[in-house]
C-alpha cells in the first residue's frame, strides 16, 4: 500500500501540469501587493469603475448590469413604481443612457433629510431615454464582502426627529430603503420621473433584510458582466489588464476567506487538476474514512467516494484503441487529424455539420464566441501553434444518427485510421 501511495505522490510532484493551478493562485497581482483583496471599499470602487466604462456602447457593463438585475429579481422582491416600464425597455433594448454618474461611499445626509452620515456603498444616477414615462434612473447598491448586514444604530443625534428615531431601529438595508426611497418623502430632491432600484451585492448566501433589495452575487458579475467584456476583441489592453488582475483575486484560496467568484479559466484548471489526480484524492478520502470513528463522517466519506465512482463511470471514448477522451476531446482530436490532411477549419466544420445533421450551429471554429451556446463553455485546443475552439455541447445516444452519435458512426465508416470506440467501465 505504501508503494502505491508513494507512486501517486511522486507522480503528483513531477507532473508539470499540476503546477499550473498553483501558479494561477500564487502569481502576484496589484490587489495582493496593496493587501486589499478583501477590502470592501476597494471592491466597491472597482465595481463603480466597471459600471461606468463605455456607458453609451451597446452591451456596456451598465446595460448588462440592468439585464442581470432583471434576471436575478425574484417574486419575493417588492419593486418600486416604474420597474415594469424599465424591464420592458431593457428586454426590448430601447433604453439609452444620456449620462451616468457613479459615486462610491455616498453620504446619505447629502441626499436626504436624515442627518446621519452613513455611506451608500455605490450610488448611481442616470439620465435615460427610451423608457416610457421616465427620464432618470437611480440605483443604490449595498456591497458586502465578509461582513454581515448591520443591525440597529447605537449612536444617537441631538434632538432627533421622529424619522431619525425610526432610522436607528432598522437594519442596514432597511435604513437605506427608508432614507432613499421616494415613497417616504425624505429625499432632498424631487424624484417624480425617476425609477429606483435597490441592489444587494454579495459573494455569500446572505439575503438582504429589506424586501426591496435585489440580491446579486459576485459570480453573477463575473459571468454576465466581466467575462463578456473580456471576450471582446477590441477591448483596450489597460482595461483587459485591470479586469484580469481583479478576477485573479476573487477565488484565490490564499485569501483565507470565502470564495467570492470563480472564473472559467480557474474552473478548467481545477477540473483538469482533479482529473489528473483523481486516484490520489480517492486514497486521501479512504484514509480519512478509515481514521474516523464518527458514523456520520463515515457516511459522508462513503458518499463522496461513491460520487467519484459514479463520475468515473460516465462515458469515455478511445481513439485507435488508445487513451480516454470526452466527446468534445474526440472532436478536437478529429479536427487535428483533418488539419494534418490540410483541411481548413471551414471544411472541417462543414463535414461535422453533415455528420451530426446539425446545420444551424457551430461545432469547431477559430472564433471562440461562435461555439459558446446556452451557458456551455468551449474547449480550447491548438494545432501548429494556432488556437481553435470546440463546443462542449455534446450528447451521445447510440441509437441516434445526430449530434455525437452521428459523428461517431460517420467517422468510423469513412475514416478507418481514426477509429472511435466507447470505453466500457
Amino acid at each position: 500500500m505504501a508503494n502505491e501511495i508513494e507512486k501517486l505522490l511522486t507522480q503528483f510532484n513531477i507532473d508539470p501540469q499540476n503546477r499550473k493551478i498553483r501558479d494561477y493562485y500564487e502569481e502576484d497581482n496589484l490587489w495582493r501587493t496593496l493587501k486589499i483583496e478583501r477590502d470592501e471599499n476597494s471592491h466597491s470602487a472597482f465595481i463603480a469603475w466597471l459600471l461606468g466604462t463605455e456607458t453609451t456602447r451597446e452591451n456596456s457593463p451598465i446595460l448588462n448590469f440592468l439585464n442581470l438585475i432583471v434576471r436575478c429579481k425574484n417574486d419575493n422582491v417588492v419593486v418600486n413604481q416604474g420597474y415594469n416600464n424599465l424591464k420592458t425597455a431593457i428586454l426590448l433594448g430601447t433604453i439609452k443612457f444620456l449620462s451616468v454618474d457613479i459615486t462610491a461611499e455616498k453620504v446619505v445626509s447629502k441626499i436626504s433629510k436624515i442627518r446621519y452620515n452613513d455611506r451608500l456603498d455605490i450610488y448611481i444616477n442616470c439620465a435615460i431615454s427610451g423608457v416610457k414615462e421616465y427620464t432618470k434612473l437611480e440605483i443604490i447598491i449595498e456591497n458586502k464582502i465578509d461582513s454581515s448586514e448591520g443591525g440597529k444604530k447605537l449612536n444617537e443625534l441631538k434632538n432627533p426627529t421622529t424619522e431619525e428615531k425610526q432610522y436607528t431601529e432598522m437594519s442596514q438595508t432597511e435604513r437605506y430603503y427608508f432614507v432613499c426611497s421616494k415613497e417616504n418623502e425624505l429625499r432632498q430632491d424631487k424624484l417624480s420621473d425617476t425609477i429606483q432600484l435597490f441592489v444587494f451585492l454579495t459573494p455569500q448566501e446572505e439575503t438582504p433584510k429589506d424586501k426591496h433589495f435585489i440580491k446579486i452575487t459576485y459570480q453573477d458579475v463575473v459571468d454576465y458582466i466581466i467575462q463578456p467584456l473580456l471576450n471582446r476583441d477590441d477591448l483596450n489592453p489597460h482595461t483587459t489588464f485591470v479586469l484580469k488582475e481583479y478576477l485573479r483575486t476573487l477565488g484565490n484560496p490564499y485569501n483565507n476567506k470565502i470564495t467570492m467568484a470563480t472564473t472559467q479559466e480557474e474552473k478548467e484548471l481545477l477540473k483538469e487538476f482533479y482529473t489528473r489526480n483523481e486516484d490520489l484524492f480517492r486514497r486521501a478520502l479512504e484514509a480519512m474514512k478509515d481514521d474516523t470513528k464518527d458514523d456520520d463522517d463515515k457516511k459522508d466519506f462513503d458518499s463522496m467516494l461513491k460520487s467519484m465512482t459514479d463520475r468515473k463511470s460516465r462515458r469515455a471514448f478511445s481513439i485507435n484503441r488508445e487513451g480516454s477522451y470526452k466527446m468534445y476531446q474526440v472532436v478536437a482530436e478529429f479536427t487535428k487529424y483533418l488539419r494534418k490532411q490540410s483541411k481548413s477549419f471551414e471544411d472541417i466544420e462543414k463535414l461535422i455539420k453533415d455528420f451530426t445533421k446539425e446545420h444551424k450551429r457551430v461545432h469547431v471554429s477559430e472564433n471562440k464566441e461562435k461555439v459558446y451556446r446556452y451557458g456551455k463553455h468551449y474547449h480550447e485546443d491548438t494545432y501548429n501553434d494556432k488556437k481553435f475552439y470546440v463546443t462542449k455541447e455534446w450528447g451521445y445516444d447510440s441509437v441516434s444518427d445526430k449530434n455525437f452519435a452521428g459523428l461517431f458512426n460517420n467517422v468510423n465508416e469513412n475514416y478507418p485510421d481514426f477509429r472511435i470506440d466507447e470505453i466500457t467501465q
